[in-house]
């Protein structure tokens, strides 16, 4: 990370990003503060619900071929068991999704 600043005619890499600020500094030097785009490991947060939510995305896909596949077989009797793994699967990814949010913006 570059500790100058960037004027504004100089071009940028990514025109979106927001401008660098420093943390506020203690006597033991930075302090921790609610800086959320600037947190440590909040791209490695995102990365694993990312991939998290790909691999649920998945799974999902797998059961709604099993669900359609027990169907049309005439075999309907595990069709419950299918969608309430589906559910599961979707409340999972809710959670994937929201908690880390929630866990970041409490601390």
């Amino acid at each position: 990370m570059t500790t100058h600043s960037v004027s504004p005619d100089e071009p940028r890499a990514n025109p979106d990003d927001p401008p660098v600020v420093r943390p506020p500094q203690g006597p033991e030097g930075p302090r921790p503060g609610p800086h959320l785009l600037g947190l440590e490991g909040r791209i490695a947060i995102v990365q694993g619900q990312v991939f998290l939510l790909a691999v649920i995305l998945i799974a999902q896909i797998w059961l709604i071929t099993d669900a359609l596949y027990e169907l049309f077989s005439g075999r309907p009797e595990r069709l419950g068991w299918l969608a309430l793994a589906s559910g599961l699967g979707f409340a999972l990814a809710l959670l994937v999704f929201f908690w880390p949010q929630r866990s970041i913006k409490g601390s």
